[in-house]
């Protein structure tokens, strides 16, 4: 029988408390415990962990194989670094950090400390993009893809529109679809954005965008994201073309269960529905394999930074009304 795997939460706002119980779910994983400044969350959240208001305490008290970060982005350096120092490897929500000096640092105190960090971009996870990347090397080199990615207004609990923060929606939810991308088309070489402030009217942080990506092998993308939907009718959309082959991902937003793919040698279109798809639950799953096991995650924190630094550049772009090479 595998031994128990315990896990520390650190940040149990609404996303944080949606992790811990997923992180349940799973035979054989625990919770330890779980810190957050304020105890103002449902006290079933907590069942048999031990809660603490500062997450020092929490990491000097407790013996923990794992952590979960799901504070905002400018505070998930500290907590990686505490973890990484005592052997304790990071699942860290998206996006990595609120600036790349943070990305760089995190990396570097990971492998100092031999852990594993795990951006947890979910998109990578969904089966309709793991099939289709499990496809690459039949499907050839990539040239084309157009990426709809269109999320309701959201509330802001006051740290995603902050200039020297998350920076807005782009960063926080549109980076996503960038992952996406970067996983099945490679490295981001260029952008070149245009984009509005409508929606939560920040005087400089944009909340929708349309933007291009040209990758370092030549193909070339475009995404239109932002939070200019309505969730009763968002749905995401992914036309993806390779030399030898093409995509089509579709479905609710962040649930693309629908599938065509098509291979220009042959006559039939696949068609796949993925309906009990779960990218988040996938990726929870694959974190604890990684300590089982010994294994690198599929989203390192390089992976994590190279996404970072794409949805960056597009807020730079829009700025500077220019093209950024990254």
């Amino acid at each position: 029988m595998d031994k128990e795997i315990k896990i520390g939460v650190v940040g149990l706002g609404w996303w944080g408390q949606v992790l811990t119980r997923c992180f349940r779910e799973v035979p054989g994983v625990r919770i330890a415990a779980v810190c957050k400044r304020r105890k103002d969350f449902p006290e079933e959240i907590l069942q048999n962990s031990n809660y603490y208001p500062d997450m020092k305490d929490m990491f000097e008290k407790e013996k923990m194989d794992g952590v979960v970060v799901s504070t905002p982005p400018t505070d998930h350096l500290k907590p990686t670094r505490l973890a990484a120092e005592r052997g304790i490897h990071i699942f860290c929500e998206k996006p990595m950090a609120a600036s790349l000096e943070d990305c760089d640092k995190m990396i570097e105190v990971c492998r100092k400390n031999k852990v594993k960090l795990m951006i947890a971009f979910k998109h990578r996870f969904t089966k309709a993009f793991s099939y289709l990347k499990d496809n690459m090397e039949k499907l050839g080199s990539p040239l084309w893809a157009m990426y709809t990615y269109p999320l309701w207004k959201v509330d802001d609990p006051g740290w995603k529109f902050q200039e020297k923060g998350t920076r807005g929606i782009i960063v926080e939810n549109v980076v996503h679809a960038i992952d996406g991308l970067v996983y099945l088309m490679g490295d981001v070489d260029r952008t070149y954005a245009e984009g509005n402030c409508v929606v939560f009217k920040h005087p400089t942080l944009p909340d929708s965008a349309i933007f291009t990506l040209r990758f370092k092998n030549g193909a070339i993308a475009a995404i239109g994201g932002g939070c200019t939907s309505d969730q009763r009718i968002s749905r995401e959309y992914l036309d993806i073309h390779y030399e030898k082959g093409l995509a089509q991902i579709s479905g609710k937003l962040d649930y693309p269960f629908n599938l065509r793919l098509l291979f220009r040698d042959e006559d039939e279109v696949e068609k796949h529905n993925f309906e009990r798809s779960d990218g988040v639950r996938e990726e929870i799953k694959h974190f604890i394999d990684c300590i089982r096991h010994n294994r690198e995650p599929l989203c390192d924190g390089t992976e994590g930074r190279k996404s970072l630094a794409a949805a960056l550049s597009v807020l730079e772009s829009i700025k500077e009304n220019k093209v950024i090479q990254i």
